[in-house]
């Protein structure tokens, strides 16, 4: 079930999958689980705290039918809130378009419309 919140400048949508989190002076990724997207930015869960203005290359992935692809951006930390031994992170992405973001942008525009 897709539920959308509207919430600041972008409708939110609710994505539910894993994230790669990659930041500097990190050589392997992190993994996370993505919560919510938007043409803002993204909120996902962490075990890894991050500081408020981090740079992060996040890898957010996607099923199209049977087939797992992921699409990269970057972004910055707005926002950490501890949830119980875990972290809710909201990045805000640096540049995003259609062109540049093709699976983000399309994931998005099929399910703005999806009624609550």
């Amino acid at each position: 079930m897709l539920l959308a919140i509207e919430r600041r400048e972008y409708l939110r949508i609710t994505l539910t999958g894993k994230i790669d989190i990659r930041s500097k002076g990190v050589t392997e990724p992190l993994t996370g689980l993505a919560v919510n997207i938007s043409k803002g930015g993204a909120a996902f869960y962490s075990e890894n705290p991050f500081e408020i203005k981090d740079e992060l290359l996040l890898h957010i992935f996607f099923k199209d039918d049977s087939v797992e692809k992921f699409e990269e951006i970057a972004g910055k930390v707005r926002w950490i809130k501890p949830v119980g031994k875990i972290f809710a992170i909201g990045v805000q992405f640096k540049e995003i378009s259609r062109v540049t973001h093709p699976l983000i942008y399309s994931y998005i525009e099929v399910n703005d419309s999806v009624p609550i």
